[in-house]
């Protein structure tokens, strides 16, 4: 046999090796092989590739990518400049208890809790005692929710998850209770199962 059609033989055999080791789910194809994880923060919990966030329907809301150095633990957070928190970002290595504050929280806390599943609902300290109650109303009951002011927040109501925001500009609005009942938890939480309770923080009851 000459070189020529040895390299054709041993091509061959070894793509009939592939198709049969494939056929029998020794080797993943492309189509199913799943997303790799990131590595476990220190506190023990698996960050997961979140699911793309783009199925709530909900006019408005703006999504943002995922990066394994949002997931760090930081001794410093920088508030963004535009007064709004962000959907994202390397934060606290402790999170904050999810509830309501009639105080501002440290943000290092609050991106933390977004990480664990939680939707932060910031609002105006400007706002009537009136419509405060009525978006406790909507909050109270979620486990995984943090309702605090935000100081100079530009619009009355911000609503933050993981790589998602809504920013409504007068109340009422029916998309509040529309974000937190999909984003709560939702599909674009990086860390299914993580607590948003027994760290920081004492929510009023």
């Amino acid at each position: 046999m000459d070189l020529k059609s040895h390299k054709k033989v041993v091509c061959f055999l070894s793509l009939f090796t592939f198709i049969m080791l494939a056929c029998n789910g020794l080797i993943p194809l492309p189509s199913e092989q799943t997303p790799t994880p990131l590595p476990a923060d220190d506190s023990g919990w698996k960050v997961t590739t979140p699911l793309p966030p783009d199925a709530a329907g909900i006019d408005g809301v703006k999504t943002y990518g995922d990066r394994p150095e949002y997931h760090d633990h930081v001794d410093v957070v920088q508030a963004p400049a535009d007064n709004i928190p962000p959907p994202y970002g390397a934060h606290y290595s402790a999170w904050q208890n999810c509830g309501f504050y009639d105080q501002p929280i440290e943000l290092g806390n609050g991106l933390h809790s977004l990480e664990h599943g939680a939707v932060w609902l910031t609002y105006s300290p400007d706002l009537s005692e009136s419509q405060i109650a009525n978006l406790q109303g909507l909050v109270r009951g979620h486990e995984y929710v943090l309702m605090s002011p935000y100081p100079d927040q530009p619009a009355p109501v911000v609503l933050t998850a993981w790589g998602v925001q809504l920013i409504v500009d007068s109340l009422p609005d029916d998309r509040i209770g529309r974000f937190i009942a999909y984003y709560e938890n939702g599909p674009q939480n990086p860390e299914p199962g993580a607590p948003c309770s027994g760290a920081i923080g004492e929510p009023l009851p």
